[in-house]
């Protein structure tokens, strides 16, 4: 699998190349347009969840005085926002390349994994902001190093998943929207609005289906990392490079064995 996605290296960038010169080309903020939708949500969602729900968050790592809701929430939501942006960017390229599918023959799975690489571009944007945020707070330490292999994890999960997903879209139509609709769900299922200390106090049964959804698994790890400063336990992110990584390879090998009549099917 990995022999295969170096040989074919040069259309991916392609592809990549392809969307980075039409997303915003039109546009004059540009790729500042990636930022505008995140960082509204940021400040609708602090405003909601600070003045009127009175969401209380965890103590800085570096103060246990001081606290900091839009820092913990933009924390939750640069991760998922990774998820969310790899899926359903990778969920729609069939379609959009359909034309080009049935006239040249090349590995189906090119547009997808070169959108994906665009989608980094807004996921490092993001990061920026999110570190510039915490160094205002004076939030610094280590453990912000332990955020890459996260992401990385995050990202293959993801990618596992959109590759899945994209041949499933690309012959039912409807999973793109039942897709959107779930993602709405999981978001407000992953503690990114919400410490999960919030839960075990408000509602306890809430918890198990909490810690069950897959995307905690990488939230939780993300706040400790970057918000609380303090490392997870040895084995967390070592199991998520492997979920991860196994998640990528079964959806790479679904997706190559289904999609070889895609041009036809689209």
């Amino acid at each position: 699998m990995l022999s295969t996605l170096y040989r074919q290296r040069a259309l991916v960038r392609a592809f990549a190349m392809r969307d980075i010169s039409t997303r915003y080309r039109t546009s004059a903020l540009g790729w500042g347009w990636s930022l505008v939708q995140p960082l509204a949500n940021l400040l609708v969602y602090t405003a909601v969840f600070t003045l009127v729900f009175r969401i209380t968050p965890p103590p800085l790592g570096s103060d246990p005085d001081k606290a900091s809701f839009a820092a913990f929430l933009f924390t939750g939501m640069v991760t998922f926002n990774l998820f969310s942006g790899l899926v359903v960017g990778s969920m729609t390229q069939l379609r959009s390349n359909g034309e080009l599918l049935r006239k040249v023959h090349f590995p189906a799975w090119a547009p997808v994994i070169g959108a994906s690489l665009v989608q980094f571009i807004q996921v490092i944007l993001e990061l920026i902001v999110l570190i510039a945020l915490f160094l205002v707070l004076m939030n610094v330490s280590w453990t912000w190093i332990l955020a890459i292999p996260i992401l990385i994890a995050m990202a293959l999960f993801a990618q596992g998943v959109g590759l899945v997903l994209s041949i499933m879209n690309a012959k039912f139509g409807d999973v793109q929207y039942m897709v959107t609709v779930a993602l709405g769900a999981l978001y407000f299922l992953t503690p990114i609005l919400y410490p999960i200390s919030e839960i075990e106090k408000n509602a306890s049964w809430l918890k198990s289906i909490v810690l069950a959804n897959p995307l905690s698994w990488f939230v939780l790890p993300m706040h400790d990392v970057m918000y609380s400063l303090k490392a997870p336990e040895w084995w967390v992110i070592p199991a998520l490079l492997i979920f991860g990584a196994t998640v990528f390879a079964i959806g790479f090998k679904i997706f190559e064995r289904t999609s070889e009549d895609i041009g036809e099917i689209l």
